[in-house]
């Protein structure tokens, strides 16, 4: 049994954090709560209790009825927001939407098994990325781990939109 950290994510981390990173964190906060959330270590953890180091799939206190629901909720915080952050910068480049891309976001979840997610082109037959892992191992240690999963996925899904743009 692993000992729970009562602040997982704390305010130092977040000021040690690049611009683009705390714009990943910010994203991921605003997509897990409605609530204003201050940069200390209570309030940075409380909204992302959902993304810490659990011994289960989700944090016990997160586990709603449904918990596929959960699992989901805890795979969309990561590649929605990393989906939303592509968007804008692929608009910023240029590209239009529908036009260019126009994602859908699938997510398989499970609480046992391997949850699986995809970016597809809702107009065209075009994987944008496609990844597994199991809820149990989908988890973040601090925040530097959190923003890095967010910007990995933009950065794939900018890159693969950048090179289907190339070829037509």
């Amino acid at each position: 049994m692993t000992a729970e950290i009562e602040h997982p994510f704390t305010a130092a981390q977040f000021h040690a954090l690049t611009e683009e990173e705390r714009h990943a964190v910010w994203a991921v906060v605003d997509f897990l709560t409605s609530s204003t959330v201050d940069v200390s270590d209570e309030d940075l953890s409380e909204a992302l209790n959902l993304m810490k180091p659990t011994e289960g799939c989700v944090p016990s206190e997160e586990a709603d009825e449904d918990l596929f629901l959960t699992v989901r909720r805890k795979f969309a915080a990561v590649y929605q927001t990393a989906l939303d952050l592509a968007q804008a910068e692929l608009k910023q480049h240029g590209f239009e939407l529908r036009k260019h891309f126009n994602f859908s976001l699938i997510i398989e979840p499970s609480y046992d098994g391997s949850t699986q997610v995809a970016i597809v082109d809702y107009d065209k037959p075009i994987c944008y990325l496609y990844e597994w892992s199991k809820a149990w191992h989908f988890q973040f240690a601090n925040l530097v781990e959190l923003a890095g999963a967010v910007l990995s996925a933009k950065t794939r899904v900018v890159r693969k939109v950048e090179e289907f743009a190339s070829k037509t």
